[in-house]
């Protein structure tokens, strides 16, 4: 009788043991669960891509110097912001400036940054004032790069 006692406590017991061994289990199931769709959930929300658009009138251009020599050595540096319609800098367009022969115009980084700002390096061997259009995206920017080179 002892032994059928201690024999149905051992039981007991050990079911006892897988009974929570189940229950341990099964709840680190539904954690990972959880937490595997919420983190699916959230990334997927982090990971869309929105595609904004730019606004030209807020974009604009700076020039600096304001004038070089025309001997092929001095640069200009033309930066052009691309802005949205609340001022913010728009990533990942495109910024072209119109060619002209007589200037050698070096793309620096052509496509605009978490700031929106794009920019090149202009020489000239030809002394003159010049007139170009930038264009972004294919969308021709209002204001012009103006440069005097003497």
């Amino acid at each position: 009788m002892i032994f059928f006692k201690k024999r149905f406590i051992m039981l007991f017991i050990m079911n006892k043991k897988i009974f929570f061994l189940i229950i341990f289990i099964i709840f680190l199931f539904a954690l990972l669960l959880f937490f595997g769709l919420y983190e699916v959930k959230f990334m997927a929300s982090r990971a869309s891509i929105k595609i904004t658009s730019f606004s030209v009138d807020n974009s604009y251009i700076f020039v600096t110097p304001l004038q070089a020599r025309a001997n092929g050595q001095e640069k200009i540096r033309v930066t052009v912001f691309v802005l949205d319609d609340r001022g913010l800098g728009v990533m990942g367009k495109k910024v072209y400036i119109e060619r002209n022969k007589a200037l050698n115009i070096e793309e620096i980084q052509g496509l605009t940054d978490q700031y929106g700002k794009s920019y090149f390096d202009i020489s000239s061997t030809s002394a003159g004032e010049y007139y170009l259009k930038v264009f972004v995206d294919n969308t021709e920017l209002k204001q012009k790069v103006h440069l005097i080179y003497y």
